[in-house]
């Protein structure tokens, strides 16, 4: 067991490595400003000068694109409109910092793996528009997010660097930042000044975009930005967001408040305008600058934001389009036209030349920027193929041992297979180790329908197995992904209402299944079903969390968290020590979550006393009520209602159902999963819970943290199962069922991948549901070699005895 599930896990990371994209853009190529169009020689300096003594470019992060109005920061929109412009620029996805870094710089579309980069980057940029700034001996200096400090090692005369990942930190990190800004107004020795605000990101992260915190904070931001435009003179000032943040908080997903963010332009009078993508930036501030444009750029320019005399607005599309055309390989129509005409232009004067000059650039401009835009990454076919029926191969496996329990001897052939693609590519030796895989699957699945005709079920394993068998074929459809949590509450609701006929046609007690399904559609409603673009009402969380209902929220927190008590004691255990000690944890983590933001001590002092209370009662607590603390630890107070109703609903299961048990855990599982507020989208996923009882950055109990919240009920409910059962070969059973459960479904994931690997949504819909899928396969692998290990720990304990 413990080795398909690692060999699972093996597919899984080899189908993400070739799946991620391999950047097509070319490197290195030539990206001086043209010397000549056509024959005809050209002034660089008098077309392409650089029209500001210095330049600011301010970054706040998840400034998202509504929180700039007259209301919250009306200083920096009465200068836009006196001084400048305010323009919407549209981010893609993935919506996370170091992602957006990169487009900000270089102009390139960064790869969706740059999300997994963003949590440590080392990575450092070939070209981007600070390069050429540096080779022209620029002085450049920057405060912020030391993200910047790593993809731009040695440019800045001038840093200091702030780590991004401690959320609760709202004041000091901006602090810091202002400090420096104020110092360097002072002395002005530098050209350029680049600054990473991350406060704003901190607060929704923790409290959401509309927390009480947000105003305070962007009119802190208004004034920075008012100081610096009073302070400096011929100057450009930009300011933007690296992203937004969507209406529950946090972000890395793709509705419109996370990649709708404001470009706000002070010094340099502009105009509003449409399609103004992130990508577009670089080459445009390169433009103004008079600096080179990255190479790597695949952005347009715009005349509504250069705003440039017309000999100067042909002669920066003309440039803008050399590069895109280099990295193409090819040529354009519109561009030879063009430039005849642009020759006559520059030779005779003709200004009646300029407006078709102009609009056959912009139209072959248009064409290359969105061939490369959409040329930007690519797989190789066949390197998906082989995790793919590595993982078919494995999912057949499993299923075999579902029927019979024997030795597969096969598993040196996964491991064979792999060998080859790591370290081999001998395509005649892979070639022939997959058609034996194709082979003996073949044979497997012959030997599978023989045993399954032998099946003899109820009419809720017949109903499970449908489940099962039609959920991974929903993955065609991008809405069943995006709201992939209605299937699991519907087939959740559709059980329990079978096992409620169930009871009333057996005459027996069937009201706590009624209370059951009250209580499922009451948290159905704790969090929010979709982001819109204002503020949710529609759901019980935003209800509990606004400010007005204070004693409302209070009292349903002490309500769960009593009520999780008494489901503890009514569970297990007589000892009235371990009640009080249980008793003690709960009011600390009533205390903790009561206190207005952040208490590291007694974030601390919970986590030691939850720990502690294993080892003191190692026999009245099992690591079920450990993780189940843990849980409401880390847990939001309006979720932690969700710990009680799972523990009674996994305790039903165990009463109602046999065999049915484990298919009905998994579906259960599923559905709580998604009732805590889970979805598809990377922006789900809770990174503030990461930092009960820390004070500063620590990976790995970072990591740990978010991974025991987001995984807090599929652990309680496989916890759960196997408390009760004492038999090692019935939890061997359980644990291949969850394996083939979840292989089903990271296969039917990565097939639909590879089919609508064309598709408009492939990076904001299929993209996230991998990666999640990917790290789902990763704890199941954590879980089953936890199991192994202390199955084989227990059974070592038991023969040295005998």
């Amino acid at each position: 067991m413990f080795q398909l599930s690692f060999l699972l896990t093996v597919s899984v990371i080899i189908f993400l490595y070739n799946f991620f994209p391999i950047p097509t853009t070319v490197l290195n190529v030539q990206n001086s400003p043209p010397t000549k169009i056509g024959r005809i020689p050209i002034n660089i300096t008098a077309l392409y000068p650089s029209r500001y003594q210095k330049t600011v470019l301010i970054v706040i992060d998840a400034l998202r694109w509504d929180f700039v109005s007259a209301q919250l920061m009306p200083l920096t929109t009465k200068l836009a409109s006196d001084h400048g412009c305010i323009n919407k620029v549209s981010v893609e996805s993935p919506t996370v910092t170091l992602p957006r870094i990169k487009a900000l710089t270089t102009g390139d579309v960064p790869q969706y793996i740059d999300m997994v980069r963003n949590l440590a980057s080392s990575e450092i940029l070939k070209d981007s528009w600070l390069h050429s700034a540096k080779g022209k001996g620029l002085r450049m200096v920057f405060y912020g997010d030391d993200n910047w400090l790593k993809l731009f090692p040695g440019f800045f005369h001038n840093y200091e660097g702030t780590n991004s990942f401690f959320v609760w930190d709202f004041e000091q990190v901006d602090e810091n930042v202002t400090r420096n800004v104020n110092i360097q107004l002072i002395h002005q020795n530098w050209d350029i000044m680049i600054l990473h605000y991350l406060g704003l990101d901190h607060i929704g992260h923790v409290l959401g975009p509309f927390s009480d915190r947000v105003p305070p904070k962007l009119q802190e931001m208004d004034e920075v930005i008012h100081r610096i435009f009073n302070k400096l003179e011929n100057s450009l000032i930009l300011v933007t967001g690296d992203h937004g943040m969507r209406d529950s908080g946090g972000h890395g997903g793709t509705t419109e408040p996370e990649t709708l963010v404001p470009f706000i332009t002070l010094g340099h009078h502009c105009r509003e305008f449409a399609n103004f993508k992130q990508t577009d930036i670089p080459a445009n501030l390169a433009v103004l600058l008079g600096l080179a444009i990255p190479s790597t750029s695949i952005g347009k320019l715009h005349s509504g934001f250069l705003n440039l005399s017309p000999p100067e607005y042909l002669y920066a599309l003309r440039y803008n389009i050399e590069i895109l055309l280099r990295k193409t390989n090819g040529t354009s129509r519109e561009f030879v036209e063009a430039t005849k005409y642009h020759q006559q232009y520059l030779a005779n004067g003709q200004l009646n030349l300029e407006e078709v000059i102009m609009k056959l650039y912009e139209e072959c401009s248009d064409q290359i920027s969105a061939r490369l835009y959409e040329d930007s990454s690519g797989q190789n076919l066949w390197s998906l193929f082989i995790p793919i029926l590595l993982m078919f191969s494995l999912l057949v496996t499993l299923i075999e041992l579902i029927f019979v329990d024997q030795n597969n001897y096969e598993i040196f052939l996964y491991y064979l297979v792999i060998m080859v693609q790591f370290w081999s590519h001998n395509p005649l030796v892979l070639g022939i180790l997959l058609v034996l895989l194709i082979l003996l699957s073949i044979v497997k699945i012959r030997r599978i329908f023989k045993f399954s005709l032998t099946f003899n079920g109820t009419e809720i394993d017949l109903y499970l197995i449908l489940i099962v068998v039609l959920h991974p074929l929903t993955f065609i459809s991008t809405s069943f992904i995006e709201e992939e949590h209605y299937f699991w509450i519907f087939t959740s609701v559709t059980l329990l209402m079978v096992l409620v006929f169930r009871q009333i046609r057996k005459q027996k007690e069937f009201l706590n299944m009624f209370i059951v399904l009250f209580l499922l559609r009451f948290v159905m409603d704790l969090n929010s079903t979709e982001e819109n673009s204002v503020q949710s009402t529609d759901n019980w969380a935003n209800i509990l969390n606004n400010p007005d209902n204070w004693w409302w929220r209070q009292g349903f927190f002490a309500f769960s968290l009593t009520l999780l008590l008494i489901t503890l004691v009514w569970e297990r255990s007589n000892n009235y020590r371990v009640h009080f000690l249980q008793l003690v944890v709960i009011v600390l983590i009533f205390s903790l979550k009561s206190v207005q933001y952040h208490s590291v001590f007694l974030g601390r002092v919970t986590s030691a006393l939850i720990i502690l209370q294993q080892f003191i009662f190692p026999k009245e607590c099992s690591f079920k009520h450990t993780w189940i603390f843990l849980c409401a630890l880390l847990m939001k107070p309006h979720n932690i209602i969700l710990l009680p109703l799972g523990i009674y609903m996994a305790k039903l299961l165990s009463q109602q159902m046999n065999s049915e048990h484990r298919l009905a855990n998994y579906l259960l599982a599923n559905c709580f999963y998604f009732l805590q507020g889970h979805r598809n989208s990377l922006a789900s996923i809770d990174i503030s819970v990461g930092y009960v009882g820390l004070n500063t950055y620590k990976p790995l109990v970072v990591v740990t943290q978010v991974l025991i919240h987001t995984y807090a009920f599929p652990v309680l409910f496989h916890l759960t199962f196997l408390e009760k059962e004492l038999n090692p070969k019935r939890s061997r059973a359980f644990w291949n069922a969850m394996l083939t459960l979840r292989s089903s479904v990271i296969l039917s994931t990565s097939i639909a991948i590879v089919l609508f690997k064309h598709h408009l949504f492939i990076w904001s819909v299929f993209a996230p549901k991998l990666f999640i899928e990917s790290v789902h396969v990763g704890v199941l692998c954590i879980e089953v070699s936890s199991w192994y290990f202390y199955d084989s720990i227990k059974m070592h304990q038991l023969i040295t005895k005998k």
